[in-house]
């Protein structure tokens, strides 16, 4: 199995020669930890993915922030064709 970060094999059989044991184990965590603060970062950044899993865990939570942002794209419309037909005139 790889990681999809670094593409290396998450499974290891034993220590890099010339390291030991509690070197390659705190390289290990130290890469875990670095994956794992990517994902959250990814996960934060990744504006579609958040939208989908709004979407899917709570329904009427997405339909409602929908609604709003409609409503203010609406509001900006007609703000907009108001301006423009008063300078018309």
């Amino acid at each position: 199995m790889t990681n999809e970060y670094t593409g290396r094999s998450a499974h290891r059989v034993g220590p890099v020669s010339g390291h030991s044991v509690g070197q390659e184990t705190e390289v290990e965590r130290a890469r875990a930890e670095l994956v794992a603060a990517l994902t959250e970062l990814e996960d934060k950044v990744n504006i579609p993915k958040r939208i989908r899993r709004l979407r899917e865990e709570d329904p009427n939570k997405f339909l409602a922030g929908v609604s709003a942002v409609g409503t203010v794209a609406a509001g900006i419309i007609a703000l907009s064709v108001t301006l423009l037909v008063r300078r018309r005139h």
